[in-house]
């Protein structure tokens, strides 16, 4: 019965943390997600470049409809499957397109990382997103250039 009740006050203090959390009060802890807007994790936020009078379209990771996000392995996203592509496309890995953020795209990250000469820590950030080239298409063509 004394570790029923134990258990009991266990989970109705995770229980209090989490409904504090939700409102902001919660303990916080330090992520590298805290200085962006959100997780990638919803779609794209779109960015055009014309070069040589020619406008190309590119589709970046996006947190409603904004481009400054994050993503690190675990994530599962429409997201991911845009960074895969242009590691592919710009950086000639060959990740499966599924947008998953395993250890594959991992490390495509991190060889494209320090390609750019940035810090090479396999996360996704705003560093990553200016330095980075990406995939800016017109039609059936392509173009790889950074933002």
């Amino acid at each position: 019965m004394r570790k029923l009740q134990g258990l009991r006050a266990k989970a109705g203090a995770v229980t209090g943390l989490m409904l504090l959390s939700g409102l902001g009060l919660g303990i916080t802890t330090a992520t590298p997600a805290a200085a962006y807007a959100g997780w990638c994790n919803d779609g794209y936020a779109s960015n055009t470049k014309t070069i040589s009078s020619v406008t190309y379209t590119a589709y970046l990771p996006g947190y409603n409809g904004n481009a400054d996000c994050y993503m690190n392995p675990g994530a599962d996203s429409d997201s991911v499957a845009m960074l895969q592509r242009s590691l592919n496309v710009c950086y000639g890995r060959s990740l499966d397109v599924d947008g998953v953020f395993g250890t594959n795209t991992e490390h495509a990250l991190m060889y494209a990382q320090g390609k750019e000469n940035i810090s090479a820590d396999g996360g996704y950030g705003t560093q990553s997103r200016k330095s980075l080239k990406w995939e800016y298409t017109r039609g059936g063509s392509f173009r790889c250039v950074r933002l």
